[in-house]
This record gives structure tokens, C-alpha cells and sequence, in this order.
């Protein structure tokens, strides 16, 4: 009987396969994983909000929907490095506080009444404050909390 060459190859093949492809599963997890990263208000939140934008996929889903919302705010270091879990509050003018909660990511987007707000961050063990005034979603107020080196 004649052994045909690549026949020896095969079960090699058929080995690193089934090595490889549970992984592609666990890959395709993880991106979904990251994509749920992003987190929202509800629908009956007194302020709509959107954040997140950790991995590539959560930050595409946030710029698709930035439009909605119309004050955006970023987390970052001096060097650019994006920042995660910032504590923030929205304040009315007058300094009644009307939302406070944790960034999931380097992205934070509001959508506020039209009016003057105070926007804090606390970064670094030290609170940053922002004055703004929001308008309608179209003109999009973007603000940005920035921290020592990272």
C-alpha cells in the first residue's frame, strides 16, 4: 500500500485547528464584550447620557451616536492617554447638582437642556470645573478634563 505524502500533514493540520478555532470564539466574545462597555441613562433618566468608548468597536459605536447629544466631554492624561472611571457632576448655574456618576471611559456625552452648567471631573484626587452653556444637539459643546502624566 502506497502512503500518499501530505497524508502525514493532516492530522498536524486537523490538530492546530482544533487548537485555534475555540479561540476565535473567545475573540469575537471579547469584542462584544467591549462593545457592551458603553453604558447609558435609562429612558426615564432626568439626563440623558452615553459613556464609554473603551476599544475600538465601543468608540465607533460612540461617535456614530454623538450627534444625539449635545455636550461631549473627554478624560485624558497630558500625554493623550485616555482616562477611565472619572467621577463627574452637572450642576445647574446656580449650583443645584442634577447628575453625578463614574465615566466608563474616556467619552461622556450629555444631552442637556439648553441653559448654563457647571461640568466637574474629579482627576487626580482633585475636582476640575467647567462653566458651559448647551444649546440644541447640533452645536455640540466639547469640553475636556485633562490629568498629570499618566
Amino acid at each position: 500500500m502506497k502512503i500518499h505524502p501530505t497524508l502525514p500533514a493532516r492530522p498536524a493540520i486537523l490538530l492546530a485547528l482544533c487548537l485555534v478555532l475555540p479561540t476565535v470564539g473567545l475573540q469575537a466574545q471579547e469584542t462584544n464584550t467591549v462593545a457592551k462597555a458603553n453604558r447609558s441613562s435609562t429612558a426615564q433618566a432626568e439626563v440623558s447620557w452615553l459613556s464609554g468608548g473603551i476599544g475600538d468597536e465601543a468608540l465607533q459605536e460612540m461617535r456614530q451616536v454623538a450627534a444625539a447629544y449635545n455636550v461631549h466631554v473627554l478624560f485624558s492624561d497630558r500625554q493623550g492617554a485616555y482616562l477611565a472611571s472619572i467621577p463627574f457632576r452637572v450642576a445647574t448655574r446656580d449650583g443645584r447638582q442634577i447628575f453625578a456618576g463614574t465615566s466608563e471611559g474616556p467619552l461622556l456625552y450629555l444631552k442637556l437642556a439648553p441653559g448654563v452648567y457647571q461640568v466637574s471631573a474629579e482627576i487626580d484626587g482633585k475636582w476640575q470645573n467647567r462653566q458651559i452653556k448647551a444649546g440644541a444637539a447640533k452645536s455640540s459643546v466639547k469640553l475636556s478634563f485633562v490629568g498629570r502624566e499618566g
